[in-house]
């Protein structure tokens, strides 16, 4: 006579499909990794890359800002010398 299929224990069944499924999702993301990983530092070089430009810019215009202005005071005293 056959069990009842409510008599069958699927406790090993369960299991074997929880251990298969953490060994799918282990795997998926151990592929996934380096790739993600690569992106992740490579956006952030260009974020670097685009602040250093950023911040060079700015000191570039502050010093030549600088440069420029203590000429033109030298310029105008040189001319009120002459005047």
């Amino acid at each position: 006579m056959a069990k009842d299929p409510a008599d069958i224990d699927l406790t090993p069944l369960t299991a074997a499909l929880s251990k298969l499924a953490e060994d799918m999702a282990r795997k998926m993301v151990q592929d996934a990794l380096p790739g993600l990983v690569e992106k992740a530092i490579a956006e952030e070089k260009v974020l670097i890359t685009e602040t250093v430009q950023e911040v060079a810019r700015k000191v570039a215009r502050d010093v030549v800002g600088e440069i420029a202005e203590t000429e033109v005071k030298k310029e105008i005293e040189r001319l009120s010398a002459e005047a």
